[in-house]
């Protein structure tokens, strides 16, 4: 642990050394709800084949209202041999930069970094840089004992430069200089003084005014071969932007869908939600069987070959990988999308499963379960949707049966919001989801889709094995509003079903 935190304290005592030093940031990644950064100039290396550096998130501003801050600045430890990132620390900033919250990662964890995906884009710009590299440490320190020492001796320097005679070589060298600058002034040229070879890394430091005869009327030139080197100032960048076209469009979650991705095109929090022209229900003539003919980019509803829900039976037992959560008490905005209950929340609840780590987004629900164990079905479930910064989804599932009143549930059903479509944030009020997770934590996982058009692919799906209780009343009062939204279960096709043993 003491060589991980060498990296750290060198780069904090270095920003605090060179607090002039403006940050780099540049785009990495971004879409319609934030903006991936990197600092190029908080680049460091410590020890050799290892690097840290500044990264931050930028909500949009939907999003940021949601979360309670604008930015998310991270410190990242990058292994540029074994191609795998730690998370440091994280910074929380409001629209003013003013610090919301700052904490420290208790265990820091080596992720491998995924092929293709935005940690291989910040682990590539931050170990294998275009151009230049980074100085590590010890040229920085020396670079900063150099210029100390020439700042000490800049007027010894100045009277132990041989300045060769333009004219009049019986007269001192600094009166030369002097009255070279004035004649040059009154004549309107620059004045030519050659100096020294060894001068041209640093321009000649200005007289004393006691040594000049007159004060000279024009700012002071550089001498011609210093003009010839000019120190690197790079041109000024413009502020980033939230809200653009995005510059990286990954895969179809990060579109507007119904239910599952449905935050993802939210709008104004309190104003009705934009939905599909084309309506879908889940019964008649605009039910689950006729959705992939109802428009062109919802055809995998019908000719998927990955679809969910299934019936999950003949899982193979393994020692699946514990999830790991990090959920908090978060505040919430709650709305009846026409389809579902669903609650969309801020950033600062993740999961982290199979080496990625995944925001989630919202929770919505179904009567009766959409998921069946072994051909057995449940009154209702609760979907959690978690998506990471690639925009790969992953379906958290809690079966839900008849039993005991659930504290989270009468929240959320105590604010309901009086019209569809229109979502309401309830002040004050906050829901801790850890409280929704059963407290055996073992679960079945397959690869599968979202169960509302337009049934995109590439999700993974985590089922809880062990339900977790709500009252028959609390059953009753999603019943009046939503008798029945469960998608048919569909084909398995061969798909590997593993579940924790």
């Amino acid at each position: 642990m003491r060589h991980r935190m060498r990296p750290i304290v060198a780069l904090l005592v270095f920003a605090g050394a060179s607090a002039a030093m403006a940050a780099d940031w540049q785009t990495v990644a971004s879409d319609k709800k934030r903006t991936i950064e990197l600092d190029r100039a908080s680049i460091l290396q410590s020890d050799p084949g290892t690097k840290v550096a500044w990264g931050r998130i930028v909500l949009s501003g939907s999003e940021a209202a949601t979360a309670g801050y604008v930015t998310v600045k991270a410190l990242n430890r990058y292994d540029c041999r074994n191609q795998t990132f730690a998370t440091i620390k994280r910074v929380y900033l409001d629209e003013d930069a003013v610090v919301v919250k700052d904490e420290r990662v208790k265990v820091e964890k080596d992720v491998p970094v995924t092929p293709g995906s935005v940690d291989e884009k910040l682990w590539r710009d931050v170990c294998k840089p275009a151009g230049s590299g980074v100085a590590d440490i010890s040229q920085l320190a020396k670079k900063a004992s150099r210029a100390a020492q020439a700042s000490q001796t800049a007027s010894a320097d100045l009277r132990a430069a041989d300045y060769r005679p333009a004219r009049g070589a019986d007269k001192p060298a600094l009166t030369r200089v002097a009255e070279g600058k004035a004649q040059g002034a009154e004549q309107g040229a620059e004045p030519s003084i050659p100096i020294k070879k060894n001068f041209i890394d640093k321009p000649a430091p200005p007289p004393k005014a006691e040594l000049m005869e007159k004060p000279v009327a024009r700012a002071e030139a550089a001498p011609p071969e210093v003009q010839r080197v000019p120190a690197y100032s790079p041109p000024p960048r413009p502020k980033p932007r939230l809200v653009r076209a995005p510059a990286v469009q990954r895969a179809p979650a990060m579109l507007a869908v119904e239910g599952h991705a449905g935050t993802l095109a939210q709008g104004a929090p309190g104003t009705p939600w934009a939905h599909h022209h084309i309506h879908w229900s889940y019964e008649g003539e605009f039910g689950p069987p006729n959705w992939g003919t109802l428009k062109p980019e919802w055809q995998l509803c019908n000719t998927g070959e990955r679809q969910s829900p299934i019936d999950i039976r003949d899982g193979i037992k393994v020692d699946l990988e514990p999830i790991r959560f990090d959920y908090r008490p978060s505040y919430f905005r709650i709305i009846d999308n026409g389809h579902t209950i669903q609650v969309n929340l801020g950033h600062g609840n993740t999961l982290e499963v199979m080496g990625r780590v995944y925001d989630l987004v919202q929770l919505h629900f179904h009567r009766p379960s959409e998921e069946r164990i072994n051909g057995r079905g449940f009154d209702m479930v609760a979907h959690l949707v978690h998506k990471d910064l690639d925009g790969r989804l992953a379906v958290l599932a809690v079966l839900l049966e008849r039993g005991g009143a659930h504290p989270v549930i009468q929240t959320l059903w105590n604010n309901l919001p009086l019209e569809k479509q229109v979502d309401y944030s309830p002040e004050g009020v906050a829901i801790d989801l850890n409280q929704l997770l059963p407290e055996n934590r073992n679960y079945y996982t397959y690869m599968g889709s979202l169960t509302t058009p337009p049934c995109s692919e590439g999700v993974m799906w985590m089922v809880m094995k062990q339900p977790v209780q709500v009252a028959a009343e609390q059953i009753a009062i999603f019943s009046k509003l939503y008798p029945m939204n469960a998608r048919p279960v569909q084909s398995i096709r061969n798909r590997l079903i593993k579940e924790s043993r």
